[in-house]
């Protein structure tokens, strides 16, 4: 009873991300009854419900055009997330913590597929509160701030880099994902910082990979991926492995 509890109430806080993801882009802020995405209408009380208002509409809106996918995979992501936590940690600080680092994650990954952007204030507030977070739950301090400061430079690199192999265009990475690292590697600290990066650099790869054979055979094709989505993602699936146990 208490992992059903748990995991509707992950559903509750992916509808709550949802609003985030929909209005911080689109609004710059939070205020007012929530609409749709398509027509701009108010919803109905039946259609902010995790996962069922969106399987009730069929995915479409009232006018009929379909609504995007990632907001029930955010809302169901953030429930198996919070469910998989509570598994390891019970409801302890831990479970807590984590859970702050998820919703980071799932924001910022379902922004950056939708805009390509990272927010600069959410994910450098967001690791500044993980430094200060983690030592109150048994991460130690100096590996966390080792991580973040390895993963920032590492990542600054991998900018430069970028933007001297695409002068003159829009780089496939950017300093948004130089922001993510620091904060993924606050959070998992410099030992654990190679595992956790695999798992999203892997993800990554494989979607590269698929597009350059789709490109090959002539379809179209975008010409760079959401990075960031895919490395968010990675980290959650290294911490619902156990990773930071």
């Amino acid at each position: 009873m208490a992992a059903i509890l748990v995991f509707v109430a992950g559903l509750l806080l992916g509808s709550l991300l949802n609003l985030v993801i929909v209005r911080l882009p689109r609004e710059r802020g939070m205020g007012g009854w929530p609409r749709c995405t398509r027509t701009g209408e108010p919803l109905a009380w039946w259609q902010l419900l995790p996962l069922a208002g969106w399987l009730i509409q069929r995915g479409r809106a009232a006018d009929g055009r379909p609504l995007h996918w990632i907001f029930p995979a955010v809302e169901l992501l953030t429930g198996l997330a919070l469910l998989r936590f509570f598994q390891l940690y019970a409801l302890g600080p831990a479970f807590w913590y984590l859970a702050f680092v998820a919703a980071v994650l799932i924001v910022t990954g379902a922004i950056d597929w939708l805009h390509r952007y990272i927010y600069t204030f959410v994910i450098l507030g967001a690791a500044l509160l993980a430094l200060l977070a983690g030592p109150l739950v048994g991460l130690d301090w100096r590996n966390i701030l080792i991580g973040a400061l390895v993963a920032g430079a590492a990542f600054m690199l991998l900018f430069l880099l970028a933007r001297a192999l695409f002068p003159g265009k829009s780089a496939p990475f950017g300093l948004g994902d130089v922001y993510l690292a620091i904060f993924i590697g606050s959070v998992v600290g410099v030992t654990n910082l190679t595992p956790a990066l695999f798992y999203g650099m892997l993800l990554a790869g494989v979607v590269s990979a698929g597009i350059l054979v789709a490109r090959r055979l002539g379809r179209d094709t975008p010409e760079y991926i959401s990075y960031g989505s895919y490395l968010c993602l990675g980290v959650l699936l290294f911490i619902a492995l156990g990773g930071l146990s």
